[in-house]
């Protein structure tokens, strides 16, 4: 059972409010749909009803798995861009070993605290923090640039170039992750979404209005589209929640450099 408490840990109060809030809608639809028609005479027919009911329904279908699509390929991109800040990271590293040895040490320092950073940024649970962490990488790239600018101003040749080259690629690498850590589904999508879904759980109350006890299975379609926009909210929203983009490379970068570093 270790499985489900971590998936209570990663599970946000902002996460769960959003399943709730989007399942008691939906829920409220459809019993409000049942209530209604069955009080008041339609002036169409039930055949009619399941005609726009299926047509509701396909729709809805398709439009979840569009939107499920745009959501996945934004979450491997962040994935790809944390993937490369590492790359690059590792990079840096390696030729800062070209700087001479005051600069040289100063430049590690820097570049231990930039790695720092930018794991904290992914794990950030808020815009506020990653805002934070962002900053913090920023000014550390830009005291690394400041070191290679001097070195190279005194005895400029290919190497240093190849310094420069790799503390640009930082700002680069750290730009292209802020561009990809935005939501990628607009909020028109998100409206036309829920309406469908509204719309279709009122029919489906319609189609119960002949119930006489409030049965469960009313809720069953409510329940299911509502887990639906719920894992696709999970994986659009970066940051903190049942699905999130994990620093696991930046991790292993620092393990590999805690011998160097201790040193």
């Amino acid at each position: 059972m270790s499985w489900i408490q971590n998936l209570l840990s990663e599970l946000s109060i902002n996460s769960a409010s959003n399943f709730w809030t989007i399942f008691i809608l939906l829920g409220g639809a459809a019993y409000a749909g049942k209530f209604f028609f069955k009080n008041h005479n339609p002036t169409f027919s039930d055949d009619q009803a399941k005609i726009v009911l299926g047509a509701i329904l396909s729709l809805l279908g398709l439009l979840i798995g569009f939107v499920l699509s745009i959501s996945i390929n934004g979450y491997n991109d962040r994935q790809k861009t944390e993937e490369n800040e590492m790359l690059v990271i590792g990079s840096a590293l390696q030729r800062t070993q070209l700087l001479n040895s005051p600069q040289k040490d100063q430049a590690e320092k820097l570049l231990h605290e930039y790695l720092d950073a930018r794991i904290e940024f992914f794990n950030a649970d808020n815009l506020l923090e990653n805002k934070k962490w962002r900053t913090t990488s920023t000014e550390k790239q830009k005291q690394l640039w400041e070191i290679a600018v001097t070195e190279a101003k005194e005895a400029p040749n290919p190497v240093i170039n190849s310094v420069l080259s790799s503390y640009s690629d930082l700002y680069l690498a750290q730009e292209k992750t802020s561009v990809s850590w935005r939501d990628q589904i607009p909020k028109i999508v998100w409206a036309l979404l829920i309406f469908f879904a509204v719309v279709s759980n009122i029919l489906i109350g319609y189609n119960a209005r002949q119930e006489q006890k409030m049965n469960l299975m009313i809720l069953v379609l409510p329940f299911l589209i509502t887990l639906s926009l719920f894992i696709i909210s999970e994986i659009d929203v970066p940051g903190k929640g049942v699905i999130h983009v994990t620093p696991d490379d930046l991790l292993s970068l620092k393990e590999t450099l805690v011998p160097v570093m201790k040193k």
